[in-house]
């Protein structure tokens, strides 16, 4: 009679542990499909975070647009969607970007070309677009008046890095100062 109790038990654990299991597998596997499709030209662009991107593209940074993140080439065109947790170690962000289907604006490419050796540095974590202002991985946030000013510019802003407070905002002028901003 114990060894009969013995292998009920046994059975019933074994029944609750292949219904768990199978539970969660199912909802790994299941694919969520956006109910709006921002951009005819987007809508089959999405990848599975397993997939293996194999392309021949440099990729410099994460284009965040209309909700959606998306791998961007040194060229402006997106390589690949993302989802919201992927890659974001490696590359900064690009924010209040312009798109021209799969591609960066032309205004913005021409703004990214000038940008690629400051993003190799690996000190920026965000870059707007529109309101030019770069984002350090410190925190730290630069306004400058032209993206010129700020490719000129860059190795006084490394210089300074160690000094610069979290989260605190600077301005760089065009002569390579860089001032504090107080927010009073």
């Amino acid at each position: 009679m114990r060894s009969l109790r013995v292998l009920l038990i046994t059975m019933i654990v074994l029944y609750i542990l292949f219904f768990v299991n199978s539970f969660f597998q199912s909802r790994r596997e299941h694919v969520r499909v956006p109910e709006k499709v921002y951009s005819y030209l987007i809508e089959n662009f999405n990848i599975s975070p397993k997939s293996i991107i194999i392309d021949s593209k440099k990729t410099v940074g994460i284009v965040f647009y209309e909700g959606n993140y998306y791998l961007c080439a040194e060229d402006g065109s997106l390589v690949a969607s993302l989802s919201k947790k992927d890659l974001f170690k490696f590359y900064p962000v690009f924010l209040e970007v312009n798109l021209e289907g799969l591609r960066l604006s032309k205004s913005d490419r021409e703004i990214l070309e000038m940008l690629i050796p400051i993003l190799k540095s690996s000190v920026v974590s965000a870059v707007f677009f529109e309101s030019k202002e770069v984002v350090l991985l410190k925190g730290s946030r630069i306004m400058f008046e032209e993206w010129k000013d700020l490719v000129e510019n860059f190795q006084v802003i490394m210089e300074q890095s160690e000094k610069m407070k979290a989260k605190e905002r600077y301005f760089l002028t065009d002569d390579g100062r860089l001032m504090w901003i107080r927010g009073d």
